[in-house]
């Protein structure tokens, strides 16, 4: 698992510099607090197919990337079914989500989505993504 070093906010007062492991694509440790990022999810890096698993891998990265030695703003917004903190997670005013959702690394987080197959392992996934997001 990839671990980051970032000045970490929580609030505009409370800013330190933490060390951020990122699990996945869209979760994260914080000072042993597990934050789900709120409005995406990633694919699973125990996916069904191999495209699912390499961009598991890719968002990973890149969400490690985004977090690398940066001034993360997370803004805490309940918990998920896991106990994990839902949190809105930003690095200079942009939230880390939309840029995964952009580059096709995650897909927007529906509640019900209808039994809609999962982008990942169908045979256009670029395409899939686009009826997600």
């Amino acid at each position: 698992m990839p671990v980051v070093s970032a000045i970490v906010c929580f609030s505009a007062a409370a800013c330190a510099p933490q060390q951020v492991v990122i699990l996945d694509g869209d979760t994260i440790i914080v000072q042993g607090e597990h934050i789900r990022l709120e409005g995406l999810n990633a694919p699973e890096l125990k996916g069904e197919c191999r495209e699912e698993k390499v961009r598991a891998l890719r968002a990973r990265s890149r969400l490690a990337q985004l977090l690398s030695e940066a001034k993360i703003d997370i803004e805490r917004d309940g918990f998920d079914r896991y106990r994990r903190t839902l949190a809105f997670v930003a690095v200079e005013g942009e939230a880390v989500g939309d840029v995964l959702m952009r580059e096709g690394l995650a897909r927007k987080w529906v509640q019900q989505y209808g039994g809609q197959a999962e982008p990942w392992c169908q045979a256009n996934v670029d395409q899939a993504l686009k009826a997600w997001n």
